[in-house]
């Protein structure tokens, strides 16, 4: 299949690609990867309201991946959670500009083959 796209398209697709990439970079800047989780938990005083059912918490982590692929967690600080949710929906949005790049990077390397396969067939039909 050969996309043949018109110059202004491209131009409109050039300023796109720009404000893309900037907003890309905003987001690297506070993204964080890996889900949350929040946990209730009983303490080691057995006379403690803990162990008649009123539980300590929430108590909020950040679990994700290490490169080694291993999973691990951190606790998240009460101050800290709404910048752990902001920070998780930065990635988010990274993923979702990062695949709008791909498809614009794919368009114009399809382009890009189809030019150069018109290319080489005048230069073979000119020899």
């Amino acid at each position: 299949m050969t996309i043949c796209l018109p110059n202004h398209i491209i131009s409109i697709m050039s300023e796109n690609r720009a404000a893309l990439l900037r907003l890309l970079t905003q987001q690297a800047q506070i993204m964080l990867q890996g889900s949350v989780s929040e946990t209730f938990r009983t303490c080691g005083t057995p006379s403690c309201h803990c162990h008649q059912g009123h539980l300590h918490g929430p108590h909020t982590y950040l679990t994700f991946r290490k490169p080694d692929g291993k999973s691990s967690g951190v606790y998240v600080p009460v101050a800290a959670r709404q910048r752990v949710h902001q920070g998780m929906e930065a990635w988010k949005r990274f993923w979702e500009l990062a695949v709008e790049l791909a498809s614009d990077n794919r368009l114009r390397a399809v382009e890009r083959w189809r030019k150069e396969g018109k290319e080489a067939r005048r230069h073979h039909a000119a020899t």
